[in-house]
Parts: structure tokens; C-alpha cells; sequence
């Protein structure tokens, strides 16, 4: 009798070992998440396109979902996540804003440096900070 518990024991701890690591690796395999909010405006629309180019490249590793801020979808997402006032884009990479790149902190809100119409609306981030962390993120690296 003591035989079989321990071979019990042994099968279902194989088995717990087994799926736990079998669901690590279907994690490590699922895309990342981004999460783009943006107005939809005369300004902005060559910054979306150059984001949607550079997410071309990592198609199968980055799953992007788009919140346009005068769509219901995008009031939505500002109501979730307590966003309020005027936001002419932001990104979110795993539900994060906020990064290091190179000892330099970087937040993905507002059009990159340097492209805005006027500075209020400009953050302090580039399209190569957000291929830099794409990258850190395709290779299964977190982000931040």
C-alpha cells in the first residue's frame, strides 16, 4: 500500500511539474502586448503610420491593440486605466509607460521629441527608444 501512495504521489508530482513548465514556455511563446492610444488627427496620423510600419516588423511577436480617444473603445481605455486630460498618444508595452533606456528614463506619452507641432505636446521618447524596447521585448526580455 505504501508502494502505490508514493507512486501516486510521484505521478502527480511529475504531472504538476510537467504543466507548469509546459505553461511557462506557452507564456514565453504568446506575443507581447502594446497598447497604442492616440488622437486621430491631422498632426499625429504620420507618427501612427510610423509606428504601424515599425510594428510590421514584428509581426507574431507584438500584438498591438489600437484605442482611438474619440472612439467608445478609446474612452474605455482612458476610464480603466484612470487617463485623464489631454493625450495626443500613448503607449503602453505590458501595461507600461514608464522605461530605462541606457540610464535615461523614458516615458511613451505625447509625440516623440522633436515631432510635435509645439513643445507642450512632445515627450521625451523616440521612435528608436520604442524600436529599442520592441526589441528587448521580441527577444523575451522585459521591457523596462
Amino acid at each position: 500500500m505504501k508502494i502505490f501512495a508514493y507512486s501516486a504521489t510521484l505521478v502527480i508530482l511529475a504531472a504538476v511539474i510537467f504543466f507548469s513548465w509546459k505553461g511557462q514556455a506557452d507564456a514565453a511563446e504568446q506575443p507581447a502586448r502594446i497598447e497604442i492610444l492616440y488622437m486621430n488627427h491631422g498632426p499625429l496620423r504620420p507618427i501612427i503610420a510610423d509606428i504601424k510600419s515599425l510594428l510590421e516588423g514584428y509581426q507574431g511577436k507584438i500584438r498591438a491593440s489600437w484605442y482611438d480617444v474619440n472612439q467608445p473603445s478609446g474612452k474605455e481605455f482612458m476610464k480603466k486605466h484612470k487617463l485623464h486630460g489631454h493625450i495626443p498618444l500613448l503607449i503602453r508595452l505590458e501595461g507600461a509607460s514608464d522605461f530605462t533606456i541606457d540610464g535615461r528614463e523614458v516615458r511613451l506619452q505625447g509625440f516623440p521629441s522633436g515631432a510635435g507641432p509645439f513643445k507642450q505636446v512632445e515627450g521625451n521618447w523616440s521612435m528608436d527608444d520604442l524600436r529599442i524596447l520592441l526589441d528587448r521585448q521580441a527577444a523575451g526580455q522585459q521591457a523596462r
